[in-house]
């Protein structure tokens, strides 16, 4: 009786958030309040920069989704989004990324181009919208696209808003990856993300 009696008053503090913390009914309460908008307030820091992401986004410790092993990668469980960031130095010319690819004096274009490349290998039936620069309110020079497709046939089909910002002579690559009717909520979501982004 004594044993139940513990697990009872227990039950509560197991099942509890941690201080500070919404639960996962409440991240997606405040998105629709906010409009279906993650407003990105929390800095982080990476290589040379800084950048604001969502308070709810963590830290996510697997490999999936990046080629680089030291990349950033972060994910929204409850909203079902995954966020990553690498940087690629002029030393990454010569990575197997960049293997039978045109590079052009463009680095920009050149390590995005093969990225994307890359990533619609590694998709089944991939495709890719048309590039173009963001927006003006980003402090660096940059372009974006959309790149979609399944991991294999018949799973479920992914988006991934890929954007490279061009820091003084580095390279970051920028992922937000989702379904597509979260992609078509969240995709102003990544460009504040990006307009977000300072030197260190």
């Amino acid at each position: 009786m004594k044993r139940l009696l513990f697990f009872l008053l227990l039950m509560p503090l197991l099942t509890a958030c941690p201080p500070g913390k919404d639960s996962g009914e409440d991240i997606v309460k405040n998105f629709r309040k906010n409009g279906y908008n993650m407003l990105p307030v929390n800095k982080h820091g990476y290589k040379k920069i800084t950048f604001k992401l969502p308070e709810s986004m963590e830290m996510d410790y697997s490999s999936h989704y990046t080629y680089k092993s030291d990349a950033y990668r972060y994910r929204e469980h409850n909203i079902g989004i995954i966020f990553s960031i690498e940087r690629f130095t002029e030393d990454d010319l010569y990575s197997t990324m960049m293997e039978d690819f045109i590079i052009e004096d463009d680095l920009l274009n050149s390590f995005h181009d093969a990225y994307v490349d890359r990533r619609l290998g590694s998709l089944h039936e991939g495709g890719a919208s048309f590039k173009k620069d963001v927006r003006k309110n980003v402090k660096f020079p940059g372009t974006i696209q959309v790149v979609s497709g399944q991991s294999s046939s018949g799973s479920e089909l992914l988006y991934y808003a890929t954007a490279t910002l061009k820091v003084e002579k580095e390279y970051y690559l920028f992922q937000f990856i989702c379904d597509k009717p979260m992609m078509d909520y969240v995709y102003d979501d990544f460009e504040r993300i990006l307009a977000s982004v300072r030197k260190k």
